[in-house]
Formats: C-alpha cells, structure tokens, sequence
C-alpha cells in the first residue's frame, strides 16, 4: 500500500464507504456487492483485500479498551489509523471508526 497514489487512496477511501455504508445505513453492512457494482468486478476484487487489510489494521487498535466512551474510542482509534496511513480521506477513517464503535459499544 505504500506506493499508491493519491487518486488510488482516494478509489480505496470511496470504495470503504460504499462497502460500509456509511450515510446510506443506520449500522455498518460491511457488504462486497455494492463496491463490485460501484467500481467493476475487476477492481472491486483488487480493492476487497485492501478494505479488509485495512479494517484489521484498525480493529487492532487498542481504544476499546482504554477509553472512557464511543466518541473517544473513535477518536483514539482514528488518530492512531490515520497516522499510519495519512493518505486515506478523512471520511474513510471516519467510516471505519464508525464500524469500530459499532462493534465495541
């Protein structure tokens, strides 16, 4: 993933929310489908592995465990993703959070 460029980050960044669902649904659906009707079966099956690499990266954070509630689990969870991977939109990191909090609460 290091040597993407931005426009790919980006493809990754809108692929996370499609899959999410992110301001589509009240919960994350975490559903391949929509990513393969967004972008093709090609490069749906090319950016499935990178969205769920990047998903156990995120759930391998610890703030699950050490914050006080959901809003600062989110936080400490992004702030430690993001600086890993600062090219991913905010939105995206945002939509993983709001996977991670779901998950955790």
């Amino acid at each position: 993933m290091d040597k993407m460029t931005s426009e790919e980050w980006q493809q990754v960044g809108e692929a996370i929310l499609v899959w999410s669902g992110w301001g589509r649904s009240s919960w994350p659906l975490r559903n391949d489908e929509p990513v393969a009707k967004r972008f093709g079966s090609e490069i749906a099956a090319t950016l499935l592995p990178l969205i769920r690499q990047l998903e156990d990266e995120f759930y391998a954070s610890d703030a699950r465990h050490t914050a006080a509630d959901l809003a600062e689990m989110a936080s400490i969870s992004s702030q430690q993703f993001a600086a890993k991977y600062p090219e991913l939109p905010d939105d995206a990191v945002r939509a993983l959070a709001w996977c991670y909090t779901f998950d955790y609460k």
